[in-house]
């Protein structure tokens, strides 16, 4: 009985390590390769206890079966797995004292709790830590020009903005209120915090000039929740960094919500900037 508790035990903590290292590495295996792998891990290792030669023959045999026993899997995949059992054998082992005068059941269930705790704790900073590095591959430095006043600013193409004035179908980008406001035009800036939405197509708070560059857009969020905004015809915006790129005449809306930009920045981009 001990024996079979003891294959289970395995079976299911390399399971978990698997299914981690799986999602780390993002390779796509079918749930009952990942099972099986883990089943004759663990009997191996059940068999070969506490020796050297089980140890390794378990880890390889864990590996290959479950993602091929390719040089190239062995080191990707190997090393996330590696390290994920000694970070996990360690936090388990120094939680082992307090733990030797608990039934079988519950020293079984807390392990195992932990185990799951502690890998999706990982694997969700591990996406964080992804996703902030790929949203840096997309903050560039920007200078627009609007109303023949020009603005030093951060941006960030966002791949989710596909938003368009419906006349011309140039894109829209988004500006940040906040980022501008000392450097605005005062008839701009007036016009911005008299206008009101209620009354959207009723413009006579901002100068004659202004109009032929200002559009009345509907807005939709991922939501589903609509909204309208005006957008204004600018002269040009120029992409520094990785991107370097000249746009004229496309539109800018102005936002108070800057706070949910990502990276920090103060101007969100249309997704044809990358282009």
């Amino acid at each position: 009985m001990i024996g079979e508790l003891l294959v289970l035990y395995n079976t299911l903590f390399n399971y978990l390590l698997l299914k981690f290292t799986k999602e780390i590495t993002g390779l796509y295996v079918k749930k009952r390769r990942l099972l099986f792998s883990a089943f004759v891990s663990g009997l191996v290792s059940s068999i070969f206890y506490q020796t050297f030669i089980g140890a390794v023959l378990s880890f390889l045999l864990l590996i290959g079966l479950a993602f091929s026993f390719r040089f190239q899997t062995l080191l990707k995949q190997g090393t996330v797995l590696l390290v994920a059992t000694f970070f996990l054998g360690g936090l388990l082992t120094s939680l082992l004292p307090f733990l030797l005068r608990q039934s079988d059941l519950i020293f079984f269930i807390f392990c195992l709790s932990l185990a799951v705790l502690s890998l999706t704790f990982i694997h969700s900073k591990w996406r964080n830590l992804t996703k902030e590095r790929l949203q840096q591959s997309f903050v560039v430095d920007c200078e627009l020009e609007l109303f023949q006043n020009t603005y030093s600013l951060k941006g960030f193409i966002d791949t989710g903005n596909e938003c368009v004035e419906p006349i011309s179908g140039k894109p829209v980008h988004f500006l940040s209120y906040q980022a501008v406001e000392e450097k605005l035009p005062k008839e701009l800036k007036v016009g911005l915090l008299t206008w009101n939405d209620q009354n959207p197509y009723q413009l006579t708070m901002f100068p004659d000039f202004m109009y032929p560059k200002i559009r009345v857009l509907r807005l939709s969020t991922v939501q589903k929740e609509t909204s309208t905004a005006l957008a204004f015809r600018f002269e040009r915006l120029i992409l520094y960094g990785n991107i370097k790129k000249e746009i004229l005449d496309e539109y800018v809306v102005f936002t108070r919500h800057d706070a949910r930009f990502p990276q920090n920045a103060q101007m969100i981009l249309h997704v044809l900037a990358l282009n």
